[in-house]
């Protein structure tokens, strides 16, 4: 088991983590009209995406895990929406429910600039196929996503997570993070360096 650089081998294994945790940590298979539609608002932008980086936890040659995000969430958002969305979104109908939510997520501008952009500029993404969960995985990922965004000059780092994933609360402060603000079912968190 080793943590390593994402490459273009790793983007349909990529794709399939973020489907099979994507229901707040559990299996988002036939939630969404195109099984491909999450994976291309969650997790593939970042293997492309300005200030991105992509690292997977590698058990005998697949990516069974993975840490994503970018540096500069403003610049990334920025991308996301005049260039990524525009070439993929097209892709995905309207089909359920849920749909309603990610697509009008995807096209909207300001997704992804809250308030904590001024102290933690950086934003990240994990996800671990189940047999990999609870074995130290999750807390290595972090550390080099951490390091990583540090030696880089981001001074801080953020996320945001559905409270509906049983999880996220004693996940995120065991791995330094604290809990930034609270609404509308999601959590912010936020770990500073710099």
């Amino acid at each position: 088991m080793t943590i390593r650089p994402a490459t273009a081998a790793d983007r349909d294994q990529i794709a399939h983590i973020c489907l099979v945790t994507g229901n707040k940590g559990s299996d988002a298979t036939g939630q969404f009209g195109d099984d491909a539609a999450l994976a291309d608002v969650y997790a593939l932008p970042y293997l492309e995406g300005p200030s991105c980086f992509a690292r997977v936890w590698d058990v005998a040659g697949e990516a069974r895990g993975y840490i994503l995000g970018a540096l500069d969430t403003a610049a990334f958002q920025e991308w996301f929406v005049s260039e990524w969305w525009p070439r993929v979104g097209g892709a995905h109908e309207r089909r359920t429910a849920d749909d309603e939510w990610l697509l009008d997520s995807a096209v909207d501008p300001l997704r992804m600039l809250g308030p904590q952009l001024a102290d933690y500029p950086a934003h990240l993404h994990i996800d671990l196929l189940p047999d990999q969960q609870g074995r130290g995985a999750g807390r290595q990922l972090v550390e080099a996503a951490c390091a990583l965004a540090a030696e880089r000059g981001a001074p801080g780092m953020h996320l945001v997570a559905d409270l509906a994933n049983p999880n996220v609360e004693e996940f995120y402060p065991r791995v330094g993070f604290e809990e930034l603000s609270r609404g509308n079912g999601l959590i912010t968190y936020g770990r500073r360096w710099g």
